[in-house]
Order: C-alpha cells, then structure tokens, then sequence
C-alpha cells in the first residue's frame, strides 16, 4: 500500500528538456521524415530512369546527362541531352536541329564554289 500511494518527485527542468523542438509548425522530427522521403523518392527515379530506359534511335547516339540543361550536338555524331527529358522532348530536339542544320547552308548565302 505505501508503495502505491508514494509520489515520485517531478523535475520541472528535465519535463522541459524532453520537449521536442519545432521549426514553424514542424517538429525537428517531422523534418527529418520529409526530407528523407525527398531523398529516396529521388533515389528511387534515378534508378528507374536508368534501368528502365531502352535505347531509342534518335538518328544519332544520344546520352543523358544529369549537369546538363539543353540539347549540345558535337559536329552531327553524338548529342547531350539533360537527365530529365523525355523521349518525346529528345526527339523534337533532335529534329529540330536537324532541320536547322540542314536550312542554315541556305540561309547564309553561300560564295560560289571554284569548279575543278
């Protein structure tokens, strides 16, 4: 009975302690969960995108890039595309610089060739 009935003594500093910290409406917790999701969804689509892409045929090699913003072609045999693009975008990109490519001879004007 006496056991039952004793108290133990309460610390004020250390009830205080044991309160979880927040940031904003979040607790340090709550933090720590979310970007942890961010970092395996991330995870989890840079692995997709490398396992599950097929090589297509764009009309020249094609690789992807990750530090890479926009379609680089080096002189016609192989491009860069960045990371993120799909299939669909590379190959509008693709055709478009081929037909830039094969307009801009015409554009400019060429000087007439000396016959041989």
């Amino acid at each position: 009975m006496l056991l039952a009935t004793t108290v133990p003594p309460v610390h004020h500093a250390a009830a205080a302690a044991q309160t979880p910290t927040t940031i904003g409406p979040f607790t340090v917790q709550t933090l720590v969960i979310i970007a942890v999701a961010l970092v395996m969804w991330i995870v989890v689509y840079m692995l997709y995108k490398f396992v599950m892409t097929k090589r297509k045929d764009f009309g020249l090699p094609v690789r992807r890039r990750i530090l890479c913003r926009k379609l680089r072609v080096d002189r016609d045999q192989s491009a860069d595309v960045p990371f993120w693009w799909t299939d669909l975008q590379i190959q509008l990109a693709v055709g478009s610089h081929w037909k830039h490519t094969l307009r801009a001879p015409m554009a400019m004007g060429s000087e007439p060739h000396p016959q041989l």
